[in-house]
């Protein structure tokens, strides 16, 4: 219970969590007659493990834990990623590239794997896989930009087969492939997603697949020169 109750608190990243939403977390939503008293106790001990008793503190707004940015992976992962993003975005190419795969390196597994499931920690990993998710899609799409074509399309197949629905992977793979001078295994792409989507979810791939396949089909020199963070705009442009 210790542990449950500080990943709770580590998962608010130092904010307070009233005392009914935390006993609901820990107790799985089924909490105990004096469960606020219990609450008190179990702060008190985890005090104790953490060696300082001004890490786990009570407001009128509930419990939180005192952290430093940098003590917590999710933080550092965080501050990483903000700051890859913002050398992203004045054009630099290969800093914020290793930035982020730094940031994916702090990644032990499944976050909060080996504890029981509450609401709050299950929203919380499925953020954090989210976030892991795209966190590498970025990365993937600043190596395309750098020219990195094959490099990454080993990775990205991995990630495709994994995530078939997730559109934007299978795109980045089908350049990735075509910029690679692999345009029959780009089509390839595109055949075997649309037999997917048809025979399992009875749709049509979307519009940005769309797109780029007759883009591919008929050798669309943009395709070498857009950014790929930059590929639904150019498939919107080449389709009017």
């Amino acid at each position: 219970m210790l542990r449950r109750l500080l990943a709770v608190l580590l998962c608010q990243g130092g904010q307070p969590l009233p005392l009914d939403e935390l006993a609901e977390a820990l107790w799985e939503g089924s909490p105990p007659d004096g469960a606020r008293s219990t609450l008190q106790v179990y702060a008190h001990r985890l005090r104790k493990v953490l060696g300082d008793s001004g890490r786990v503190v009570y407001n009128g707004a509930g419990y939180r834990i005192v952290v430093d940015s940098d003590e917590v992976d999710v933080m550092r992962f965080e501050a990483t990623v903000g700051q890859a993003r913002s050398a992203r975005r004045r054009g630099e190419l290969e800093r914020p590239s290793d930035m982020l795969a730094e940031a994916i390196g702090l990644w032990r597994g499944r976050p909060y794997a080996d504890i029981t499931n509450s609401s709050i920690l299950t929203n919380e990993v499925r953020r954090l896989e989210e976030l892991r998710l795209l966190v590498n899609q970025e990365r993937i799409e600043i190596d395309l930009d750098r020219g990195l074509h094959a490099h990454v399309v080993p990775e990205l197949t991995d990630l495709a087969g994994t995530h078939p629905y997730r559109e934007r992977l299978l795109a980045l793979l089908m350049l990735a492939l075509y910029r690679s001078g692999r345009q029959a295994e780009a089509l390839g792409v595109f055949r075997t997603t649309r037999l997917r989507l048809s025979h399992e979810l009875g749709v049509e791939p979307t519009p940005l697949l769309q797109r780029l396949h007759e883009a591919i089909l008929r050798g669309d020199g943009q395709l070498l020169l857009i950014g790929a963070g930059h590929l639904d705009g150019m498939c919107e442009a080449s389709s009017v």
